[in-house]
């Protein structure tokens, strides 16, 4: 199997998964994560050390979704999370994988879709952006907050959804988190504030 049927076929798998949230944003996310129509792109270059092991942090419960990430691991590309705006502390802690999007694997304008890796022992300060989001929790579980509500547990298999501009933090306790995310709206990273 090719290294792009790989990718194609956790994206089909992810578009399932994201189906079954009933809202308009899981909704497109399925949509482009289903798409035969999107173009790949090279692969970015590692932004990241190359000691990320994402394999350590797949659960052991082998949904179809994690089986084929699994398979198409080695072709994901890794930076630091929060588009430079994290402060430096963080930026060993938090990783980002742009899957679809303007710097993606595939190439969209017009939703960023991705995985992203928090470190155990780590709050991600209260953020926003212009994007609407929607979270799928592969594995481990993190405390989300939205507006200044208390924070929410969060374990595997849980959405998580962010209005447009709804500030929202993240902190994750004696596991790693690693998610799916989607963004849709308003895409371009200038948004991102902290």
């Amino acid at each position: 199997m090719s290294d792009n049927d790989k990718l194609r076929d956790f994206l089909k798998a992810a578009s399932l998964r994201f189906k079954t949230h009933k809202s308009d944003i899981a909704n497109q996310i399925s949509r482009f994560l289903a798409s035969e129509h999107i173009e790949r792109l090279g692969r970015p270059p590692d932004a990241v050390p190359a000691t990320l092991e994402l394999l350590n942090l797949l659960p052991k419960r082998q949904t179809a979704l994690i089986a084929c990430l699994a398979k198409c691991r080695e072709n994901l590309s890794w930076r630091e999370a929060g588009f430079g705006k994290l402060p430096k502390e963080f930026s060993k802690r938090i990783f980002a994988s742009e899957l679809i999007g303007p710097n993606g694997l595939f190439e969209s304008s017009n939703v960023r879709i991705g995985l992203l890796i928090q470190r155990e022992h780590l709050s991600y300060p209260k953020h926003w952006h212009a994007a609407e989001e929607l979270y799928l929790v592969l594995n481990g579980t993190a405390y989300w907050s939205t507006d200044d509500d208390p924070a929410i547990l969060y374990p595997p298999e849980s959405f998580v959804h962010h209005k447009s501009r709804q500030p929202h933090s993240m902190t994750t306790n004696a596991e790693p988190i690693l998610a799916l995310w989607g963004w849709t709206g308003d895409v371009d990273g200038k948004s991102y504030s902290i």
